[in-house]
């Protein structure tokens, strides 16, 4: 009987010891760093896709966007009738209102052999580019996201379309299928049921509108596949509140395209962490022609520290400490970042 109760008692001491173990996790080093999953370590990200430049997209979509800061990709046809009639708008309001600008072929009245896919697919990114070049002070080449237009006539091979779409530094965006709004989805509870399932999963969905309802103007006629504004509206404020509450990111295609892979072949190096100053190496595989966007990094820091500078080469900014860590920007394979105590 002695041996059985000395037995249970080293069983429970056990169990304890364990529990407490695994409560009690290590605490991270000042100096460790870790990349955020998305931007500003939200939990995951959505896009708006939107398609055939119809007026309605600089009617109503561009300044509901915009009241509400969120920005999403226009995928233009530049020698489409209703794009050719407003180009000036489109070309005055889009990339000077943060809008990303995307590749739709020239035409969307398909191709009917290479050379038409060659004229079709090159002569939309240089019309994309040279509208970039001019709103950013920056020369080509550059990614650009690309979107096939729902035609009939498509005379080449889908190996032929990939080497076109490397020839343009393309960005092919995922399928129409099971993201249409108003073909596929039509109420907000479903469209907002995409960026829930993106929150779930910690990764990326996607919304593709045609025409959004124009109320005011009234033309007479709607676009193409009109998006109420009784739902697109609600859409943008479900975004808004999930965005807010740090679960979502909303930005452009490309944008998520270029974080996803710095992100995955991204690794920081402590140089340096002492209780004056953290330095840190920030690298990633991806080609920095085309990969230099910035990179949401979360630093521990020593416990004393309550907010922080952060240095990379010219930029500059603070920081609060939240949970003995701080989160700032930095961009790969540039200077080295440092931080420090501020007072």
């Amino acid at each position: 009987m002695k041996i059985s109760k000395t037995l249970a008692q080293i069983t429970l001491a056990l169990v304890a010891v364990t529990t407490t173990n695994l409560a009690t996790p290590a605490v991270a080093q000042p100096g460790t760093t870790r990349i955020a999953k998305w931007h500003d370590d939200k939990k995951a990200t959505f896009l708006l896709m939107f398609d055939d430049g119809w007026p309605s997209h600089f009617q109503v979509a561009l300044p509901e966007l915009k009241k509400r800061d969120m920005t999403a990709t226009f995928y233009i046809v530049p020698s489409k009738g209703e794009y050719k009639k407003f180009e000036k708008t489109w070309r005055e309001q889009f990339l000077q209102q943060g809008m990303a600008l995307a590749n739709h072929t020239m035409t969307h009245d398909g191709l009917q052999s290479p050379e038409d896919a060659e004229r079709e697919f090159t002569d939309c990114t240089k019309y994309i580019n040279d509208l970039m070049d001019e709103a950013t002070k920056t020369k080509a080449p550059r990614l650009i996201s690309y979107g096939k237009p729902g035609v009939k006539d498509w005379n080449i091979t889908r190996a032929q379309e990939k080497e076109l779409i490397a020839k343009n530094n393309l960005i092919e965006r995922p399928d129409f299928a099971g993201h249409g709004a108003v073909y596929h989805w039509k109420t907000v509870e479903e469209m907002l049921a995409l960026a829930d399932k993106a929150i779930a999963k910690g990764g990326m969905e996607y919304l593709v509108i045609h025409g959004v309802e124009r109320i005011e103007p009234n033309w007479g006629y709607q676009d193409f596949w009109a998006l109420k504004q009784d739902v697109f509206l609600p859409l943008l404020d479900g975004l808004v509140m999930r965005r807010d509450k740090g679960e979502l990111w909303i930005t452009d295609h490309v944008s998520q395209h270029r974080y996803e892979t710095e992100r995955d072949s991204g690794a920081v190096k402590t140089i340096e962490s002492s209780a004056q100053k953290i330095k840190l190496e920030l690298k990633s595989a991806a080609d920095p022609q085309f990969y230099n966007l910035p990179l949401t990094l979360i630093t521990q820091v020593p416990d004393a520290w309550k907010k922080c500078r952060v240095t990379q080469g010219e930029t500059k900014s603070e920081a609060i400490v939240a949970d003995g860590a701080v989160m700032f920007e930095a961009r790969p394979n540039s200077e080295l970042i440092g931080i420090t105590p501020v007072g």
